[in-house]
């Protein structure tokens, strides 16, 4: 079987979840990893085995036999890494959102396409089977014409000095609605702000309304103690609700309710996967594309708009 060389850069939280899932694809093998800290990279060196780290990563990228990039680092770093990554002949998969404005995120598109090279998001809502067999069941017009999405997605989180709720979790909410219903909202419209700080939305209401006059509300916080990952569908026929992270589903129907068997799944991993099965062919498709991350983007900016101006914005 032939072997991938993959590189990982930013090994905190997240990247170590990476890290773990990389070390157990029998097609990878992870070349290295870079991080600011000594301390990560002693981890990833100790506990899988990475023979190479780096402080600084563009010595990463320098590796002429590294095929991909996997990209973990704070938000405001997305662009100026994925950039590099991109320029050194690398595939890139960066996680969510892609940069922290529209304009960047084109233009890295633009430069994948020129290059011939892959760009994902991380947008990892795509890999999870309860929504697979949600998507599935919206095809199948199981609960026939839908009326309303609801999304909850909170959780108590300190408040973080380089990031706001909206660009944390929004691409979550955006994504998940291009995914199940196969198209983008036509206005947003948005209200929120910082409690515990000056600036910075730690909460926000978020109203996206389709073509067809589906209204999806997303309700995102890092101000309420208990975690909740739950999407609800109300449809002519049937509703739904979705524990996302658990991945269970519960359909309401005439008063009675019945749960659907999902056999949960790794997402991270089926993630991973479909990236190196992507970036086999990058003339193909892939579920979580460039574009996909800079449309998510684009209803951001949409939104914050809307809660500077007080008013509706069509995109």
């Amino acid at each position: 079987m032939a072997k991938y060389n993959v590189g990982v850069i930013g090994a905190g939280y997240w990247g170590r979840k990476i890290v773990d899932e990389y070390s157990k694809i029998d097609e990878v093998n992870l070349l290295g990893v870079s991080d600011l800290d000594d301390k990560n990279l002693a981890f990833c060196a100790e506990r899988y085995g990475v023979k190479n780290g780096y402080k600084d990563y563009e010595m990463l990228l320098a590796q002429k036999d590294l095929h991909a990039v996997n990209i973990c680092t704070p938000n405001s770093m997305h662009y100026a890494i994925t950039k590099d990554a991109l320029e050194a002949g690398k595939h890139v998969l960066v996680e969510k959102p892609i940069t922290l404005t529209s304009k960047e995120g084109r233009e890295l598109v633009e430069l994948a396409q020129k290059k011939k090279l892959m760009l994902s998001v991380g947008h990892i809502f795509r890999f999870n089977a309860a929504l697979a067999e949600i998507k599935k069941l919206i095809d199948e017009k199981y609960f026939g014409k839908i009326f309303l999405m609801e999304f909850n997605w909170l959780n108590l989180e300190k408040a973080f000095p380089d990031r706001d709720v909206l660009f944390d979790l929004a691409p979550h909410m955006f994504d998940i609605q291009n995914y199940l219903l196969g198209q983008w909202p036509v206005e947003i419209s948005c209200v929120g702000g910082p409690f515990r700080r000056k600036e910075g939305e730690e909460t926000a209401y978020v109203s996206a309304k389709f073509k067809d006059g589906l209204i999806a509300m997303s309700n995102i916080s890092w101000l309420v103690p208990k975690k909740t990952r739950q999407i609800f569908i109300a449809g002519e026929a049937k509703s739904a609700l979705i524990d996302a992270v658990a991945q269970k589903i519960v359909v309401f129907e005439s008063g009675y309710t019945k749960d659907i068997l999902i056999h949960a799944n790794n997402t991270i991993r089926d993630e991973l996967l479909h990236f190196v099965e992507s970036f086999k062919d990058p003339a193909g498709e892939t579920r979580n594309s460039g574009a996909i991350g800079v449309r998510t983007v684009e209803l951001i900016e949409a939104a914050k708009q809307s809660m500077k101006e007080g008013r509706v914005i069509k995109v």
